[in-house]
């Protein structure tokens, strides 16, 4: 079914419980460049950037989340590691996907014993553990309630039905708090995720390494898109607004995870680092290229 990816995925997101808020502010605090911020670019894996270069921005951002995993998280990595060889025997396991308001989600339903389940909600740039019952009412269709912890204000409650049949969940997201939320119906499908290198406007940043010749012609915001595409190939989450509005509104995308820097390749690194470069001269000589 769904599942064949879903141990490598999932080692992949390992950094990400517990993701702030994305109310209208985020733009701002994107733009802002400070210790609390965490932007696209944060994405960015901490090897292969050199330090003289427009690394600095990309190296600002990482040291805030930390290149390396903590004890609890290399435990957090075993946990999933055999609830990925459990998944792989389970047809009510895998990814489930689909419109959430305004917004794209992914169920990740890790494991279950028959009568407990769990897994992880990835949506708008959070990634959050969810847990709770199913039951089976019959025909290859099961009841199910998950909640997520409750110590984020936009955590909730998931109800909804599982039908292996039709490979699809549909039901209601709750919030625990309703000052500045509100409870969304879904109707989610089953799909596999699989990172593929031809997808997007420019999959040649995926496929090669690039020259100057390849980038010095475009302008900034497709400069911000072309290396944003390359976080999206890899399922990413993007908590701010104008990208994960764009992105989701592309047929190959889905929303996986918040933390790509394992699974983000050297050429990419080594593209992003270039592409970053020419977005910010641009940026700063816009006037001098005639536009």
């Amino acid at each position: 079914m769904v599942q064949k990816t879903l141990l490598t995925l999932l080692l992949f997101s390992l950094l990400a419980c517990g993701q702030n808020n994305t109310n209208g502010t985020e733009q701002q605090a994107a733009d802002s460049n400070t210790a609390e911020n965490t932007t696209e670019a944060s994405q960015v894996p901490a090897k292969e950037r050199p330090a003289n270069s427009a690394s600095a921005h990309f190296t600002a951002d990482i040291r805030t989340i930390g290149p390396s995993m903590t004890p609890e998280q290399l435990e957090m990595a075993e946990q999933l590691r055999k609830m990925g060889e459990a998944a792989a025997k389970d047809d009510i396991l895998g990814y489930y996907t689909g419109e959430f308001g305004p917004n794209q989600i992914t169920l990740i339903l890790t494991d279950t014993d028959g009568s407990t389940i769990e897994g992880y909600s990835v949506c708008a740039g959070n990634f959050r553990p969810i847990k709770g019952s199913i039951e089976s009412i019959g025909d290859q269709q099961f009841s199910c309630e998950l909640a997520e912890p409750g110590d984020d204000p936009y955590d909730g409650t998931f109800t909804f039905t599982l039908s292996v049949k039709d490979q699809e969940v549909k039901g209601e997201w709750k919030p625990f708090r309703k000052q500045g939320n509100s409870a969304k119906s879904y109707q989610l499908q089953a799909r596999d995720y699989e990172y593929r290198k031809d997808v997007g406007d420019w999959p040649m940043v995926s496929q090669r390494l690039l020259t100057e010749e390849d980038v010095w012609n475009y302008n900034s915001e497709e400069l911000r898109l072309m290396r944003n595409e390359v976080y999206a190939r890899h399922g990413y989450s993007f908590k701010i607004k104008d990208m994960r509005y764009h992105f989701e509104k592309q047929d190959w995308y889905m929303p996986i995870t918040t933390d790509i820097r394992t699974a983000i390749t050297d050429i990419e690194v080594k593209n992003i680092e270039l592409i970053y470069e020419y977005e910010t001269y641009f940026d700063e000589y816009y006037d001098d290229f005639g536009r």
